[in-house]
């Protein structure tokens, strides 16, 4: 059994791995320290789509109003970060169970490599070494959200990658638990990279 938690003074500490800007293994931290300090560490993020015939979509879930980083922003569908001692692919079917319910198997993730990516705020140094899946969706799946994530929503991707280059101002996106219509702004989004959104819409292009 994996240990990927430390005990000090009754609570339990997420501990990460650790890299270098060469992506060399350097160590073990707990994660409120990597985000203090500014260390590489690894991430899983996983991107849900969905083709049909004259449109291709992309799932966003939305972060809960009492998340400590973006709050109510959307953001990936899921995604977490890959504690110490465990797989990418392990951490990541738990990140997906956790956020939307799904128990997902690793045949149906498709790996389209890795970004790194740093986010810089007052508080936090995030920098991260962002492992990108995608995993198809599929009408028969039943997402159940738990308390860290409000909304899931679909988004035409033409549409998305149209917001991003600046060509519209707005998009309508489709609640998965309400059918309501969301109009949404850049500013609803979590501030990844223009060259991070690019490589995970092109990859969703691939697969049709």
């Amino acid at each position: 059994m994996i240990n990927t938690c430390r005990e000090m003074g009754g609570a339990m500490r997420e501990m990460l791995k650790v890299y270098s800007e060469w992506l060399t293994p350097i160590g073990e931290k707990e994660r409120e320290d990597v985000h203090r300090d500014g260390d590489w560490h690894e991430s899983f993020h996983c991107w849900f789509y969905q083709h049909e015939e004259n449109q291709s979509l992309i799932y966003f879930q939305k972060r809960s109003d009492s998340k400590k980083d973006f709050p109510s922003l959307f953001d990936i569908t899921a995604a977490g970060h890959i504690k110490a001692g465990e797989s990418r692919v392990n951490g990541g079917l738990r990140e997906i169970e956790e956020e939307l319910g799904l128990k997902i198997t690793e045949d149906q993730l498709n790996y389209t490599g890795f970004y790194k990516e740093e986010l810089l705020f007052k508080t936090i140094k995030d920098r991260e070494i962002c492992h990108i899946y995608l995993c198809p969706y599929e009408d028969r799946m039943e997402l159940t959200i738990n308390e860290e994530v409000t909304d899931v929503v679909q988004i035409d991707l033409e549409d998305f990658l149209s917001m991003l280059s600046k060509k519209r101002p707005d998009l309508i996106a489709k609640s998965m638990l309400t059918g309501e219509d969301l109009p949404l702004f850049r500013s609803n989004f979590c501030p990844h990279h223009f060259n991070y959104y690019q490589h995970v819409v092109q990859a969703i292009l691939q697969t049709r």
